[in-house]
């Protein structure tokens, strides 16, 4: 055993190296003494290892320390912090509420439990921590993350209602001036979106995130000339960013500046110390938009063709355009071998199906669905599977009649559905104009008016919104509750709108067959369609996106009219027939995805 003399100059040198940040050298002052039951030579090795992010050696030390010290309320904050960053959410929740037991009105606390399970998508609970301390705080920062919770449900005016009252000494006075531009920004209010993020900037210029939320708040309004400008300076703070990277390609591309596409992230990569995001960025962005060839010469000559996960996914998909599938096979399984990404498993489930090898496709989702149950790209390729080797399991969960549809109900206000129709019409018509179509669409021949559409503050769409909501439940309470089922076993839980935006399809346009990840059940409402008895813009439930002998027919289809709601689970595959227009005709929808909250 060490003496005891040499353990607490160990303990006072690291101390002081901790102070300086110089956490690898504090850890070797402490390391010969490991086998002391010393609690603050434990606790000072767990901060240690924490501030070099090696959690598990850091969660070790701690424990050893909290079996020392147990009254030592910190060393617990510290332990629960790193099981949450480890990922280990239960551990992190079982210890932070140990020490509410002991401490009920610490506010960092509360802070934690409520963001804890923010981060889980617990809203219930995250409110009802966050409420618990709002009282007590004077800081701002409990009453910025009831806004946050607010933001994340989707109600924007509780949202902003919370962030006006952050007080303005408030270290989170910025955030949530942000936060609240997000929210008008949602809200298609792009002028006091636009105040709030110049704001931001004006205080501290030398961050990227205002001028980013600028240049998308000027995009979706149609300016593309600041919205430019925004994102070009905003790189300046961030050169080597690929998410302010994308959105000004995206900007050159839907404004038809191709010449400038790509050439941000051919400058950036020229200086960029780490070149493997901004390449995996700028092959995305090649294969998005079908320049396949630019693709593959991107990936081969990155030197990360092997090394990142992201590229070995890419060169899957360019192999399987070849119809090279057990190559594709085999680059999403090396992929995955590098990097586990559940969404890329259910792909490489997709090139199994393909090779026809259904016991691997169902094995590779199995998994999937044991860590993420509500998986709708899961539940999709599942789908595929019983389709081609299990009738009776594919109807259990394919049942047509999970496809609903009715009829738009009058809002109030209004004497018919029918006015209410025209005026709805008018109003995305002038959205729509001027679009081009992202680059990351299903469709084919037509416009998306995207960001979040039932949010924006306008009346009719307002009313669009509240009247939708109340016909989809109407619906939905045509359905039986089945507990194990992964569409029927959610219908009674709390719901909220994921995603909702307007699609116009012009001549020829049409959706390529595909499902919506985000949602629960997922919604469209028919504003104009075409006329006749054709199949002329039909929907098609069922036919998955793959070649003969996969692409089965659809189980049900659907000839919409005018004012009709259609409603499915998400992971229902579905495209539409082409839409072949008369003169000046047009195929207009108002798409939206529902999701659940799992308290």
């Amino acid at each position: 055993m060490k003496q005891t003399s040499e353990i607490n100059i160990a303990v006072q040198d690291a101390f002081k190296l901790l102070q300086q940040k110089q956490y690898q050298q504090a850890l070797t002052k402490l390391q010969p003494f490991t086998d002391s039951p010393h609690p603050d030579l434990h606790y000072l090795l767990g901060i240690c290892y924490k501030s070099l992010a090696e959690w598990q050696s850091a969660i070790t030390s701690l424990s050893d320390a909290a079996k020392l010290a147990p009254l030592k309320t910190e060393i617990l904050t510290h332990l629960a912090k790193c099981y949450w960053l480890s990922g280990d959410l239960h551990q992190a929740e079982s210890h932070y509420l140990t020490l509410y037991n002991t401490e009920p009105k610490n506010l960092d606390l509360l802070k934690n439990l409520s963001l804890l399970y923010l981060e889980q998508n617990r809203l219930d609970m995250a409110y009802q921590w966050a409420l618990k301390g709002q009282s007590l705080d004077t800081s701002g920062q409990l009453t910025k993350i009831l806004g946050d919770i607010e933001k994340t449900k989707g109600n924007l005016k509780q949202a902003i209602s919370y962030y006006q009252s952050v007080p303005q000494h408030s270290q989170v006075a910025f955030r949530a001036i942000h936060n609240l531009g997000l929210c008008y920004k949602l809200q298609a209010k792009f002028e006091q979106a636009i105040q709030c993020f110049r704001f931001v900037h004006q205080s501290a210029p030398e961050h990227y995130e205002p001028l980013y939320n600028l240049g998308d708040c000027f995009f979706a309004n149609g300016q593309f000339e600041p919205a430019q400008q925004a994102y070009t300076q905003a790189l300046k703070r961030a050169p080597h960013n690929p998410t302010v990277h994308k959105a000004l390609n995206e900007l050159y591309w839907q404004s038809g500046q191709h010449q400038l596409f790509a050439s941000s992230l051919i400058t950036a990569l020229e200086s960029a110390n780490n070149q493997q995001q901004l390449t995996e960025c700028l092959a995305e962005l090649y294969w998005n938009t079908s320049q396949y060839t630019l693709c593959e010469q991107c990936i081969q000559k990155s030197g990360y063709a092997d090394k990142s996960a992201t590229l070995l996914a890419l060169r899957g998909r360019l192999a399987a355009t070849n119809n090279e599938l057990n190559t594709a096979y085999k680059h999403l399984d090396d992929a995955n071998k590098l990097t586990v990404n559940y969404d890329r498993i259910c792909e490489q489930a997709k090139f199994a199906i393909q090779l026809g090898e259904f016991s691997t496709a169902q094995s590779l989702l199995e998994y999937v669905l044991q860590a993420q149950p509500n998986s709708q790209l899961a539940l999709a390729w599942l789908s595929v599977v019983y389709q081609a080797t299990d009738k009776e399991k594919h109807r259990a969960l394919c049942n047509p009649n999970f496809v609903l549809t009715t009829t738009l109900d009058t809002p109030n206000g209004y004497q018919n559905s029918e006015d209410f129709l025209k005026e709805l019409e008018s109003c995305l018509l002038t959205l729509h104009q001027g679009k081009q179509a992202p680059s990351e669409q299903t469709l084919v021949n037509g416009s998306q008016i995207s960001g979040g559409l039932l949010n924006r503050d306008i009346e009719v769409i307002t009313k669009a919104r509240a009247q939708l909501l109340q016909d989809i439940e109407k619906c939905l309470n045509n359905l039986e509750l089945v507990p194990e089922h992964p569409f029927l076993a959610h219908l009674n839980k709390d719901k909220l709108i994921t995603g909702s935006w307007s699609v116009k399809l012009t001549e020829q346009g049409f959706h390529v067959s595909h499902i919506h990840p985000a949602g629960w059940i997922s919604v469209v409402l028919y504003i104009n369609t075409p006329n006749d008895d054709s199949n002329n813009g039909v929907i098609e439930f069922g036919r998955p996106p793959l070649a003969p002998p996969y692409d089965f027919p659809p189980f049900k289809t659907v000839k919409p009219k005018r004012g009709q709601i259609v409603i499915f689970p998400s992971y229902f595959w579905h495209g539409t027939q082409p839409f072949n227009a008369s003169d000046n005709s047009y195929r207009m929808t108002l798409p939206l995805d529902i999701g659940v909250i799992n308290n």
